[in-house]
């Protein structure tokens, strides 16, 4: 808790003796270009919530689809449709989103193991999407590529994240920051122009380093020499990303965040709305451009007070304590949701000032299961939200529902409201990534979805 303190302290200091003065100034300067130019860049944040969405009825144990999340429409394809108690949280944000139906995750039935597909391919052998876009559109801060916010997510030593890293980089899970305090100082402690110019000064540490993986490689060969490898390409890329960092190009007003204790149920809210704030000064500072943030973890069992102080959210998915705590704790997850976009509309953008950080945001909400208590991963919730700089086909500015199964690639058991047929969600990622200008290297079938972007 002291070196906490501490940290806040330094960070306190350098705003009072003007370090974030000439951030600030470059900042004015680059909005100056950049309301000339008004290029905008795309932003992308996956926002991933355990347990379902309550997709299902109350008494149904399979995939009946007449739950509390998907929005009730007459056409496949429409802005005429109506919010389902669950998903009627986010109706703030209705005009602006893309609510689709008939995704698959996974093979469907894997239950607390979808974390393990939500974000990645079918295969699960590649890096996640989250990662994948961080690769292709860095913001000013290449070490910042794809922040992973962790809001209670794995506090309790079960670590079920969604974000991974790929083969080339060992195909490792990544881990969440789970303090939002330590998150900001990690990346705003070091954009500074006295520590940037600190850092380009030290890069010759990395010379000896070099020179002696150069001489170990002459005598390695097959599975060492290629560990080696690894281990040179990650050296290079930290040099590579120290040359390629620049200030941040947007208002980046230093953040007062109380230290609280972040595995705490009593603090579960605004250890969550800090995190919410660190990503969208990020993002509003051009830092980065992707985050993923998510909340908790598959099967989580620290109490959402709001919702029981007695009945853990896991419980809560499985009715075990009635169709009241059911339903409410959902809620609270897609309030979360909801609150995230309301900070991000607070933020200026950073590369057309002149409009909101969430004009240029793509936000996808989901989770790794598509109901709790069955705990099946057919028929996901799914929302597109956001400005997404005019890329989403989000119904014209009255928002949308879009039943997808049309287009479908798996084969499945029927389900009385969509029938056989259901998207698999690595082809969702591939149509997002298409949209943002790259593709994914996934195996199977990566054929975009069409529909989704305008430029798609």
């Amino acid at each position: 808790m002291d070196i906490l303190k501490s940290r806040r302290r330094f960070l306190a200091g350098l705003a009072a003796v003007g370090v974030f003065g000439p951030l600030t100034q470059c900042g004015l300067a680059r909005m100056a270009l950049a309301g000339q130019n008004q290029q905008a860049k795309l932003k992308v944040v996956f926002f991933v919530v355990p347990d379902g969405l309550a997709v299902d009825s109350a008494t149904a144990y399979s995939s009946d689809g007449r739950g509390l999340w998907h929005p009730a429409a007459e056409a496949l394809d429409t802005s005429d449709f109506q919010l389902n108690e669950v998903s009627q949280e986010l109706a703030a944000y209705k005009n602006q989103s893309l609510y689709l139906r008939g995704t698959i995750l996974g093979p469907g039935n894997e239950g607390h193991n979808g974390w393990t597909w939500a974000l990645r391919d079918r295969e699960k052998k590649m890096a996640s999407i989250d990662v994948l876009l961080g690769r292709h559109m860095p913001g000013t801060d290449p070490s910042q590529r794809s922040l992973f916010a962790g809001p209670h997510s794995g506090i309790d030593g079960t670590a079920w994240q969604v974000s991974w890293e790929g083969p080339e980089n060992g195909g490792a899970m990544r881990r969440p920051e789970q303090d939002p305090v330590l998150m900001y100082e990690k990346i705003f402690g070091a954009v500074s122009r006295e520590v940037r110019e600190q850092q380009v000064r030290n890069m010759h540490v990395f010379d000896p380093v070099l020179a002696d993986i150069n001489e170990l490689r002459g005598r390695l060969a097959g599975a060492q020499k290629q560990k080696l490898d690894m281990q040179l390409d990650s050296v290079e890329q930290v040099m590579k990303d120290m040359e390629e960092t620049l200030p941040p190009i947007g208002e980046c007003s230093p953040l007062q965040m109380d230290t609280l204790p972040f595995k705490s149920a009593e603090f579960r809210n605004q250890v969550q709305h800090h995190h919410h704030q660190v990503v969208a000064t990020a993002l509003g500072c051009g830092i980065t451009r992707v985050a993923t943030i998510q909340v908790g973890r598959s099967a989580e069992s620290l109490n959402i007070l709001d919702v029981s102080n007695v009945t853990n959210p896991h419980d809560c998915a499985h009715r075990y304590a009635g169709l009241d705590v059911w339903k409410r704790s959902r809620q609270w997850y897609t309030q979360r949701a909801k609150l995230f976009m309301d900070e991000l509309a607070k933020h200026a953008d950073p590369d057309v000032p002149g409009d909101s950080l969430l004009e240029h945001t793509l936000v996808v909400f989901t989770s790794e299961m598509a109901d709790g208590a069955p705990e099946h991963t057919k028929d996901m919730p799914l929302v597109l939200m956001g400005g997404a700089s005019g890329l989403l086909k989000s119904g014209d500015g009255a928002g949308r529902y879009f039943n997808i199964t049309a287009q479908g690639d798996r084969q499945q058991e029927g389900n009385p409201v969509i029938g056989n047929k259901m998207v698999d969600m690595q082809r969702i990622w591939a149509t997002i990534a298409r949209a943002a200008g790259t593709v994914v290297p996934y195996n199977g079938n990566i054929d975009p979805v069409s529909g989704l972007f305008t430029n798609v």
